[in-house]
């Protein structure tokens, strides 16, 4: 509880502790420095300090995916709008809660007059507040005492309920004078009594709905994407599929929303996806979408040969009303938070399982055993590949080997993503974690980190290109320094695959698609990590060992052949879609 009286920074620290939060993820610079300088007394805050404002981003990106508690990300104002929303679009899409804690740096009472780095908006200054505005779910600006420490606690809040995602404070030189006295109007109250009440939870008649839809369907499908992650309901999903039996295919971003060695997992549908997903989906009379806006990849380009609302009958589940049949028009829906709606479902369905109902699903339980056969589900033949240099698929594939039920696994944007989202079998729910709400490279080093700090007694494994290892491998030194044992994964093919593939596509026209030969094991080590240069299948299945209960930060710099085009994993279903790279 925040003492009657009490001087700012101290005060929104204070804040921060009664929210649960963890971790600060940050550079000091400007006025922010006042509430670093706070955070030098809190034994329950983690200050962790970045090269860069862009890996705190993401690392605050990754915490808040996880916990459901907001990732804070702080530094001056004007280079956390340079250099951090990286993390705070991915949160954006990715439904991620978020805090990013920035300054004005105004020099009052000059901020009128274009103090250097200020950002008040005034002729000569910089707009932070527009700047961030359009990278967060909101931004407030706040210049005095009282104000700031109650905009901190409402923010936590915005970023916490309906759909979560990134909120921004930029703070004044003057919301850190003084000291407040919390009982004066308006009064302080404890965090937590802000932040009550916040899950939308579902109708009864709209679950009735929906029960009945799936009672009635002779083929369901459950397509699952992202929000089952925001909510946590991996458990709850997998409750009700098999409750009826129904298989699940995910989105890419929902990959992991039940463990890809689940009897009715399909893997991910869609562009990148497994065929037997895309069979099963196409085949279904009744599709019940989980906490997805169905785009454009996941959907192949719309093709009516996978999906089609004149055909299949759709219910979807969602917490924000305007996702709600916005690209597919549905029968009914549940607007709930995934979890609340999934667990409402079973209720609803568990006392109506007739003996006919039992039947029906173990029939169409047996009927999938054979389709994931027929279709040589995560076991098709160039996962076997002894070929050097080493090719992807068989690289994920003895990842996927060696790595548990619990590891975390992040991986990264480009061709090495889409092998990852088709070849890698996880083998349990909430564990795969990609940038693909925006789709930036650089994403999967600093994730892994993020996810280690939040769950470390659990492996994290990252998973890259060498491109994007290298527009993030700064974040080296943070592991370093707070030795956070996490394994890089580099498929080190030498280019920017999914550039060079459509230039393949366009006559062999190569420009600005080659990155030469780079040595990330030794740069590894120079930088305070351990480095292992990977080139053969014996190096392959001798080091990749390593990935299971590393004790420091380690590269495995993979050597990788570039002749792995993306289109070897794309569906025929999504061939007459729109390209690009």
């Amino acid at each position: 509880m925040i003492p009657d009286e009490i001087d700012v920074p101290h005060a929104l620290v204070r804040v921060l502790e009664e929210a649960g939060i963890q971790f600060v993820f940050g550079m000091p610079g400007g006025d922010t420095g006042r509430i670093f300088d706070a955070l030098h007394d809190s034994r329950e805050i983690q200050t962790i300090l970045v090269r860069h404002e862009q890996v705190g981003s993401i690392m605050a990106e990754m915490y808040g995916r996880l916990t459901g508690k907001p990732g804070v990300v702080m530094g001056q104002g004007i280079f956390l709008a340079c250099n951090a929303l990286f993390g705070s679009l991915e949160a954006v899409k990715g439904a991620s809660p978020m805090l990013l804690l920035g300054d004005f740096t105004d020099m009052a009472p000059f901020m009128h007059h274009a103090p250097y780095q200020a950002g008040t908006g005034e002729h000569g200054n910089h707009d932070l507040r527009n700047l961030l505005a359009g990278a967060t779910k909101y931004t407030a600006a706040v210049t005095e005492p009282k104000q700031a420490v109650q905009t901190l606690q409402l923010a936590i809040k915005h970023a916490t309920t309906g759909t979560p995602g990134p909120v921004a404070i930029i703070f004044g030189s003057r919301s850190f004078g003084g000291t407040v006295k919390t009982r004066r109007p308006p009064r302080l109250h404890a965090t937590a009594r802000h932040l009550a009440h916040g899950i939308a939870r579902a109708a009864s008649a709209d679950v009735t709905r929906v029960a009945e839809a799936l009672l009635a369907a002779s083929s369901p499908v459950i397509i699952a994407g992202n929000g089952v992650h925001a909510s946590r309901a991996w458990a709850e999903l997998a409750e009700l599929a098999e409750l009826l039996a129904i298989p699940v295919a995910t989105t890419a971003t929902g990959k992991s929303a039940i463990a890809d060695v689940h009897r009715l997992a399909l893997g991910v549908f869609g562009n990148w996806g497994q065929t037997v997903a895309n069979e099963v989906v196409s085949a279904a009379d009744t599709v019940l979408v989980v906490g997805s806006r169905l785009a454009p990849t996941d959907t192949c380009f719309e093709n009516p040969e996978l999906l089609d609302a004149d055909r299949q009958a759709f219910l979807q589940i969602d917490v924000e009303p305007l996702n709600v049949g916005r690209h597919f028009p549905v029968k009914d829906a549940i607007v709930a938070d995934a979890r609340e709606a999934l667990a409402a479902l079973v209720a609803e369905l568990r006392p109506r399982i007739a003996p006919a109902i039992r039947a029906a699903a173990q029939r169409r339980s047996e009927h999938l055993a054979e389709l994931k056969t027929l279709h040589r589900y995560f076991a098709e033949p160039e996962q076997r590949s002894d070929s050097v240099p080493l090719r992807p698929e068989r690289v994920i594939t003895e990842l996927s080997r060696r790595l548990d039920a619990r590891t975390i696994v992040t991986m990264d944007a480009g061709a090495n993503r889409l092998y990852m989202t088709h070849y890698f079998q996880c083998k349990g729910a909430g564990t795969v974690y990609q940038p693909s709400s925006i789709g930036g490279m650089g994403y999967a080093l600093p994730a892994a980190m993020g996810a280690k700090l939040t769950s470390p007694e659990r492996d994290c494994v990252a998973v890259c290109g060498d491109g994007g290892f290298a527009m993030t491998m700064n974040a080296l030194f943070t592991a370093a320094q707070y030795r956070i044992p996490v394994v890089t994964v580099v498929l080190n093919n030498s280019v920017l695959g999914w550039v060079k593939d459509g230039q393949r596509r366009r006559g062999n026209r190569f420009i600005a698609s080659e990155l030469g030969r780079n040595d990330y094991a030794r740069i590894a080590q120079a930088m305070g990590c351990m480095g292992v240069r990977v080139e053969t299948v014996k190096d392959l299945v001798g080091e990749l060992d390593r990935v299971s209960g590393a004790k420091e930060p380690i590269v495995l710099d993979v050597v990788t052949t570039e002749d792995a085009p993306f289109w070897q994993v794309q569906s025929p279903l999504a061939k007459e879609g729109p390209g690009g790279e």
